[in-house]
């Protein structure tokens, strides 16, 4: 199931989300691994994924740009999604820019995204089915397993 809310307003529990506000998209999905979120823009007229944060419950790590190689996430900086939804709020122009979209940030309205961020972080936590738990510090585990005892690379 697909769910396509330009609002910006959150959907239910779905296996697919999209949110849109100030002037980009923000997809969240689940698969048997993990969550993911997907940062998309206009690029030359069309949507083109630009970041991309994979919280895998052994490996989260993200991708700037998108389509880059894999950056293993830090666990010493703490539970992955807090953090990413940090950057997202915080320092969402100098990911872009850095990630080789410079060109898009002056159409962006950061002040709509920061005013909705909360909405891509309940989408991260409402996408995750029966048999994850999301672990405060340590992020996404599987039900019975040890919270902080994945691998990392």
């Amino acid at each position: 199931m697909t769910e396509k809310d330009p609002q910006g307003q959150m959907p239910g529990r779905a296996d697919h989300q999209e949110l849109e506000f100030g002037g980009l998209q923000f997809g969240v999905s689940f698969r048997e691994v993990g969550a993911t979120l997907r940062v998309s823009g206009k690029v030359d007229g069309g949507w083109k994924e630009m970041l991309r944060f994979d919280d895998f419950v052994d490996l989260p790590h993200y991708h700037a740009p998108a389509d880059g190689a894999q950056v293993n996430f830090d666990r010493s900086l703490g539970d992955p999604l807090e953090w990413y939804i940090a950057q997202i709020r915080d320092n969402l122009p100098e990911w872009l820019t850095k990630s080789g979209f410079a060109d898009i940030v002056p159409a962006i309205d950061f002040k709509a995204i920061v005013d909705n961020v909360d909405k891509i972080d309940e989408a991260m936590h409402t996408c995750v089915p029966d048999g994850f738990t999301r672990v405060p510090g340590v992020g996404l585990q599987r039900v019975g397993s040890k919270a902080g005892a994945s691998s990392e690379a």
